[in-house]
């Protein structure tokens, strides 16, 4: 079985009769591996693409405080580097306030999160 850690994208053969792992192996995230022999392909526009990934984002990060969804940000982060080298488009609102503070280097770019600001 070959498992695919979602946060570092690191890569674990496992023989039939070997022992479970509780954590990867490489970055000790315990979020669910990926089973890389059950693939899909799915055809989505950039703007369908989009507006998943920033929704799964926001909801990542609206949740990593609650027991058992601390690793939920890596993950999805990690998803997202990985879907970012397929497409030129910013998956998440971390990605787009980036690419707006590259294009207005001068600015400040400030995010407002449960009435909290940080700047970016």
């Amino acid at each position: 079985m070959r498992l695919l850690c979602c946060h570092c994208r690191e890569i674990t053969e496992l023989a039939p009769d070997a022992e479970p792992l509780h954590a990867c192996p490489n970055c000790g995230s315990t979020a669910v591996p990926a089973d890389l022999d059950d693939t899909a392909t799915v055809t989505l526009t950039n703007h369908e693409l989009r507006i998943l990934c920033i929704w799964a984002s926001n909801y990542a990060e609206a949740i990593k405080n609650s027991p058992g969804s601390e690793d939920s940000p890596k993950v999805i982060y990690g998803i997202l580097d990985h879907l970012s080298t397929q497409t030129d488009a910013a998956l998440s609102m971390r990605q787009e306030m980036a690419d707006l503070r590259g294009a207005l280097p001068g600015s400040t770019v400030t995010v407002y999160r449960n009435g909290e600001g940080t700047d970016i």
